[in-house]
């Protein structure tokens, strides 16, 4: 009994990140867990140590700090759960802190340091039960890891023959247009907007008009989720090398990242920049010669562990330091920022941007003026005024930064605005993943599949652009008509998976978006 092993604070330490990990294995490497597991036991280790030295007592110096990290772990998510609940006095949230930690937990402290008991078997129980949680967790993610190995492929490099000849434009301008590929996710397009949300947005649609934009408004995604549709559009092609049975989105991740864009432009002299999201996979690329991200220094995982302990949850609630939605919204406003520099800042080279922003997308950050709408009032307002505010603010953004970047720009730039996917209908958002795509209602598949996708593409001919031209399709045609090559287009096919667990099982529901 006195050689009994204190396990628990250790297991304690690192629990909160496995089952994160083993609920998001499909989209996260696990080597993301490395970092944030290693501050946490440095951490317990120490207080460990300390907490044995005044004690000298191992088993209740353990129990003093499982407990203490237990509650740094569940006590950040009070303010969560009070709003929850429908609690909206701001004063709740915090007396529960108070009880919990001013007197709560104080007062286990002083029974334990006093008890006269050593309490092994408090060790064991705790041991045995720390051990079979982690076990649930490390059962779950040992499961998906053998089918993430068996179906990874060596996936195909894309148009890697392809040879790009920007020669007439170098003799016309000395400098290639500049290339911004900017995303808005979940934009939908003037059909959707106005059938699900009660939104006419035409004047938006012919002010882009108005500023010599085809707006392709009978256009729809290739896919239903970001990793399918970006993966598919940056590479010119179609997704049709991956294991059906795997749900492993890594890959496409790495589709998105090394995509044949970048890889093809940058062979041309083009310098790479990515303005990123707070999306994992769209948060930085090691490829691009520049990264523009707002407080992204730690990946989105790492991020997520730290902002969910008690410590980081009270400094934003005290305004200390900026909680997620405060962070999403100064992002977004600092990254369009930075966008419309970029043909001053990089006049010397011609440039690829490629812009992910998420304002019409959970968390809803954006009041219809473009100022910071509230987690609290999001929440009154509902989804659906959620979004269309998310979608108003965009609005004035976008047409500001369109401005912005044709005035300052010496050469006229290409300027793609593109939703990635449309918004989700109810149906899912209550089903989640377990939503089946094979019995959504054609009503509810136009909404996900109708998109905002506009084209600026200035001294050329742009008649072989059309209204049902589909993002898979937009710069293949960009190529053909500035870069001398024959891509040609392909047919503008829509694809849903069947459910969450299968993204590569597709089905072609061509046909309905288009009823």
């Amino acid at each position: 009994m006195k050689r009994i092993p204190v396990l628990h604070p250790f297991i304690v330490a690192v629990f909160p990140g496995l089952a994160v990990l083993s609920y998001s294995i499909p989209e996260i490497s696990v080597y993301e867990l490395l970092l944030p597991s290693a501050i946490a036991l440095t951490l317990a280790s120490l207080m460990l140590l300390s907490t044995w030295l005044v004690l000298r007592n191992i088993h209740k110096a353990a129990l003093i700090v499982s407990i203490f990290l237990a509650l740094v772990y569940s006590t950040a998510h009070v303010f969560t759960v009070t709003g929850l609940l429908g609690m909206d006095s701001p004063w709740l949230g915090w007396v529960l802190l108070f009880l919990i930690w001013v007197l709560l937990y104080p007062y286990l402290l002083y029974l334990i340091a006093r008890t006269a008991k050593v309490l092994r078997y408090s060790t064991i129980i705790l041991n045995v039960a720390t051990v079979v949680a982690l076990l649930i967790s490390a059962v779950r993610i040992g499961m998906y890891l053998p089918q993430r190995i068996d179906s990874g492929v060596s996936l195909p490099e894309s148009h890697a023959d392809l040879q790009l000849d920007a020669s007439k434009y170098e003799a016309a301008h000395q400098i290639p247009p500049d290339i911004y590929y900017i995303i808005l996710d979940r934009y939908a397009n003037s059909r959707t907007l106005d059938e699900a949300y009660d939104l006419d947005n035409s004047e938006f649609l012919s002010q882009l008009a108005a500023e010599g934009f085809y707006v392709a408004n009978e256009s729809n995604a290739n896919y239903v989720r970001t990793s399918e549709s970006l993966a598919s559009s940056l590479n010119m092609e179609y997704i049709d090398y991956m294991d059906e049975e795997s749900s492993d989105l890594l890959p496409l991740n790495e589709k998105v990242k090394d995509n044949a864009l970048q890889r093809l432009l940058k062979s041309t002299g083009y310098k790479f920049i990515q303005i990123g999201s707070w999306s994992g996979a769209l948060r930085k690329n090691e490829n691009a010669d520049v990264n523009i991200n707002y407080c992204a220094r730690t990946s989105l995982f790492t991020e997520y562990m730290l902002t969910s302990t008690m410590p980081c949850a009270v400094c934003a609630e005290l305004g200390i330091v900026d909680d997620p939605n405060v962070r999403h919204w100064k992002r977004t406003r600092f990254e369009f920022e930075e966008l419309a520099k970029i043909p001053t800042q990089y006049s010397e080279t011609p440039t690829f941007t490629f812009a992910h922003f998420m304002i019409s997308h959970p968390p809803y950050a954006f009041d219809a003026d473009g100022s910071y709408l509230s987690p609290e009032e999001a929440s009154k307002r509902g989804e659906i005024d959620g979004y269309r505010s998310g979608v108003i603010a965009s609005n004035e953004i976008v047409l500001d930064l369109v401005r912005q970047l044709k005035s300052t720009s010496e050469v006229p730039p290409i300027i793609i605005l593109q939703g990635d996917e449309g918004p989700y209908p109810e149906t899912y958002l209550a089903a989640d993943r377990s939503f089946r795509w094979e019995q959504a209602t054609d009503v509810e598949i136009r909404q996900k599949f109708g998109i905002l996708n506009a084209y600026y593409l200035p001294g050329v001919d742009s008649s072989p652009l059309y209204p049902s031209i589909t993002p898979v399709n937009s710069f293949r045609l960009v190529f053909d008509l500035y870069f001398g090559t024959d891509l040609g287009l392909l047919p503008d096919g829509c694809y849903a998976y069947v459910d969450y667990s299968h993204p590569y099982e597709f089905l072609d529901i061509t046909d309905k978006v288009k009823t």
